[in-house]
């Protein structure tokens, strides 16, 4: 069995975590069904139903990112709590573990969740109003094209939120928004100093355009950096962090 990885204690840990986490899951999904049935209700009494999938898309959505947003800026609070900390570090697992544990639950197990949770309540929602008013809006389908072309981008902004929560010990979301922001920011205005050296100096372009043109490949590469580097990347820190964290407390 090894120090770093055992099936069985990741396992265990991941049972944990969705236990731990399942009080507010469930509060979470009766507030927002209890939102969106009322809504439903209200747009098909007003015969408002003429929407096609927009309505239960739109909702799916703000879920993602929003709920998933929240969510994992704080799956390290216990980590930094004062009467939770040791209960996190003197958990019997490696480091690895509890961070694949918490990315598990906020990654998979969110998108999974959410995919069923919001196809469920459209059939209840949709259901209803067809006994009521005789109306429906169409079903939420877990395959909608738009939700699939979109889970990159969530991905991504979920893998910042993640390391935020790893990171911080307050205020995590608050926190990592600031830092994105101003990481944004500070890239915007380097590209924008280069840009203005490269081309005062060289001229906007030659007689082909060819200065330009060699600047091409800056877009795909900034592609590639955000989908497939910045996500692992933050998932590596975090996992250092909670190393980190156990190392300095003596575990």
């Amino acid at each position: 069995m090894s120090d770093q990885f055992s099936l069985q204690r990741f396992a265990c840990v991941l049972r944990n975590d969705a236990l731990r986490a399942s009080r507010s899951v469930l509060l979470m999904s009766g507030t927002a069904a209890l939102v969106v049935l009322l809504i439903s209700l209200a747009g098909a009494y007003d015969g408002v139903v003429g929407e096609g999938a927009r309505f239960y898309r739109i909702f799916f959505l703000i879920a993602l990112f929003a709920w998933g947003t929240i969510a994992t800026s704080v799956c390290f609070g216990d980590m930094h709590g004062r009467s939770t900390s040791m209960s996190f570090l003197l958990l019997p697992a490696s480091a690895l573990e509890k961070t694949l544990s918490r990315l598990s639950l906020h990654t998979v197990g969110l998108v999974v969740y959410l995919l069923v949770f919001t196809t469920a309540l459209s059939w209840v929602a949709e259901g209803l109003n067809l006994v009521t008013f005789d109306v429906r809006r169409t079903f939420f389908s877990p395959f909608d094209s738009l939700v699939w072309f979109l889970m990159p981008y969530f991905i991504c902004t979920q893998a910042m939120f993640f390391l935020g929560a790893a990171w911080f010990r307050k205020v995590h979301f608050v926190k990592t928004v600031g830092v994105t922001v101003a990481i944004v920011l500070g890239l915007c205005a380097f590209a924008v100093l280069v840009s203005g050296l490269l081309f005062g100096t060289m001229g906007w372009t030659n007689g082909d355009g060819d200065v330009l043109r060699a600047f091409d490949w800056v877009p795909d590469a900034a592609s590639i950096a955000y989908f497939y580097v910045l996500p692992p990347l933050c998932w590596f820190v975090a996992w250092l962090r909670v190393t980190e964290m156990q190392v300095s407390h003596g575990i």
